[in-house]
């Protein structure tokens, strides 16, 4: 196994291991755990995807797995916002408007890449290493979601450091930080280098959502500070 696939491999497990153990706190009534378990376990798919991916089994599963991805980062982006919004407190409500948006998103993007991934994916060559050719203007939208959620949850961290209050400060500085250094290194590696389709830096997204879910999961589990309900 390549080293790009044993990192990938390695954060995916990681994620599984913080995602159960958070589960096992409780969900039900703590939207916190709740959906820091599925963000955490979203990233383990993610990884899982990327592996098979690189590994290159053959033409039509690479093709669909290459698709499939996209849902499941998707996924990922939109887990995160809500984690965003209620970490460590709720500060504001989402419109309704903007949360049929995001369902909409979800599920368009979902049906299309599960179904139609062969227009998505028009291309992929697997040797001597993987390259995937994805469809430009459906790609571009899925991007500018993508970016637009990031920001948004970024922008909503900004908001509650500018007025939390001295205990949460420093808890909210650390997730600001790792979101940003997050999104940027996600967006570079597994988003634009897409449109020249080089999958060489694929496991950096992983890796540094690792970085994001590591920092959570610490304040969370391992600091025992945050009970949100």
């Amino acid at each position: 196994m390549s080293v790009q696939n044993i990192l990938l491999l390695l954060a995916g497990l990681i994620n599984l291991t913080m995602s159960i153990l958070v589960f096992s706190r409780g969900v039900k009534h703590n939207k916190i755990n709740f959906y820091f378990s599925l963000l955490t376990f979203f990233n383990f798919l993610w990884a899982l995807n990327l592996i098979v991916i690189n590994l290159g089994i053959n033409y039509e599963l690479t093709r669909f797995m290459a698709s499939l991805v996209y849902p499941v980062a998707l996924m990922i982006v939109v887990i995160l916002f809500y984690f965003i919004i209620h970490f460590p407190y709720k500060l504001l409500e989402i419109p309704k408007i903007y949360k049929l948006f995001i369902n909409l998103s979800i599920l368009f993007y979902s049906i299309f890449c599960i179904f139609f991934y062969q227009i998505f994916v028009w291309k992929v060559s697997l040797g001597p290493k993987v390259i995937i050719y994805y469809e430009f203007i459906s790609y571009s939208i899925y991007t500018f979601i993508l970016i637009i959620l990031m920001l948004a949850g970024i922008v909503i961290l900004f908001l509650k450091l500018k007025k939390a209050e001295a205990a949460f400060k420093q808890q909210l500085c650390l997730v600001l930080l790792a979101v940003i250094i997050g999104t940027v290194m996600g967006s570079y590696s597994n988003l634009f280098l897409m449109y020249f389709h080089n999958l060489d830096y694929n496991h950096f997204g992983p890796l540094f959502t690792l970085v994001i879910n590591f920092i959570a999961f610490y304040l969370i589990f391992l600091k025992g500070k945050i009970n949100n309900k």
